[in-house]
C-alpha cells in the first residue's frame, strides 16, 4: 500500500499561472486559523464554500484533473467529503508557526496540489506499519507532539505544479513551514468512499480542532 504519492510537475505551466493568479485575486477571502486551543492547525484559509460560489474554476479543477488521478492511486472510486466546507480549500502558510501537528485525517484522501512553496514547506510521513501502532497513542499525547518526531519518517518538499496524495486517515503526518519569509500556497481536495459516513470521533475532534 502506497501511503502517498508525488506527482512532480502535475500542472501545465497554464493551469499553475491561471490558478495562482486566481487565488492572488481573492486574498480578501482568507481567513487567519490560530489553532484552537493551541492544538489545531495554523494557517490562512479560504474554505470549501467560498470556492464553490467564487472560485468556481478551483473547484473543477478539483474534479476534472485531481479527483482521477487519486482514484487511481487509491484503486477505488472516491467522491468529494460530504462538507462541502471541508472538501476543498486553499491553505497558506506564511510564518514559521504556520503549519500542521502530527495528526490523521478525518477522511480516507487528500490530495494536495502546491502553487508557490518559497518558504520550504514541507510534508512528513510515518511509515504506515508504524502509524498502526502509534494511532492508540495520538490523542492521548495530543498535547506534546514533539514526542512523534522522534520516529523514522519520510519527507517531501513539493515544488510549485507538484501535486502530493496521501492516505490521510491511515498515516501520520504533519506539515511544517523552514523558513520565516516566503509561503506556500496549497490547494486541499479532500475525499472518501462514495455513501461511507465519517468516524464519529475522528469527524469530532477534526470539526473542533480544524477550521
Amino acid at each position: 500500500m502506497e501511503p502517498y504519492r508525488h506527482v512532480p510537475g502535475f500542472m501545465t505551466a497554464e493551469e499553475l499561472q491561471g490558478l495562482r493568479q486566481l487565488v492572488a485575486e481573492r486574498q480578501d477571502l482568507l481567513t487567519e486559523v490560530h489553532g484552537r486551543g493551541g492544538l489545531g492547525p495554523r494557517y490562512r484559509v479560504i474554505d470549501g464554500a467560498q470556492i464553490h460560489d467564487l472560485l468556481p474554476a478551483v473547484e473543477d479543477f478539483g474534479e476534472t484533473r485531481v479527483r482521477p488521478l487519486t482514484e487511481d492511486f487509491a484503486r477505488e472510486p472516491l467522491a468529494p467529503l460530504g462538507s462541502v466546507r471541508r472538501s476543498m480549500r486553499v491553505q497558506v502558510y506564511e510564518r514559521q508557526d504556520h503549519g500542521f501537528r502530527w495528526h490523521f485525517d478525518g477522511h480516507p484522501y487528500v490530495a494536495l496540489v502546491t502553487l508557490e512553496n518559497s518558504n520550504q514547506g514541507q510534508t512528513q510521513f510515518i511509515s504506515p506499519g508504524l502509524s498502526r501502532w502509534l494511532r492508540f497513542l495520538l490523542y492521548p499525547l495530543y498535547a506534546f507532539p514533539q514526542i512523534f518526531s522522534v520516529f523514522p519518517r519520510s519527507t517531501v518538499a513539493t515544488r510549485p505544479g507538484d501535486l502530493l496524495v496521501m492516505r490521510g486517515g491511515r498515516v501520520l503526518h504533519r506539515g511544517i513551514t523552514l523558513l520565516e519569509e516566503g509561503e506556500r500556497i496549497l490547494l486541499a481536495y479532500t475525499y472518501s468512499q462514495p455513501g461511507r459516513k465519517p468516524n464519529p470521533f475522528r469527524d469530532f475532534v477534526a470539526k473542533r480542532l480544524n477550521y
